[in-house]
């Protein structure tokens, strides 16, 4: 017999990652790597300490194609582009929508726990550098 388990009862740990971007200039971006969210999970909470785009992404290959996309533009189908959101001044915290399922497709056996790639625009009228924090349940390590 299976272990069935109502969706409000995933297995796995809530865990919060974080990473700083260096001082961006309005409109400049960095590349961020999230350690520690496992190979598949599902996002709860996607916050920042100023006002950015964020995009996170299956792959530093995905992030690489991605990278030149305006905002206005949403992302292909199958771009690798796992979520996609901007906060602003009044809100700096987004609960993921529901579905909002990650994974990494770059598991080897020289890394079997690669990071989840970000990318983070900053889309304030001032220098800053960004924290970003990533709240998820971890369901594959």
């Amino acid at each position: 017999m299976a272990n069935w388990l109502p969706r409000t009862q995933l297995p796995g740990q809530q865990v919060s990652v974080s990473a700083t971007t260096t001082p961006l200039l309005p409109g400049a971006s960095a590349l961020l790597d999230l350690q520690g969210l496992g190979r598949l999970g599902h996002f709860l909470v996607v916050s920042t300490d100023a006002p950015a785009w964020v995009s996170l992404y299956s792959s530093a290959a995905a992030r690489e194609a991605d990278g030149s996309r305006p905002i206005t533009r949403d992302p292909a189908p199958g771009s690798g582009v796992l979520l996609d959101l901007a906060t602003t001044a009044e809100a700096l915290s987004i609960t993921a929508p529901p579905g909002g399922t990650y994974f990494t497709s770059e598991v080897t056996t020289a890394s079997p726990q690669p990071p989840l790639r970000a990318l983070v625009r900053n889309t304030g009228t001032a220098q800053a550098a960004i924290a970003l924090t990533v709240s998820a349940v971890v369901l594959a390590p």
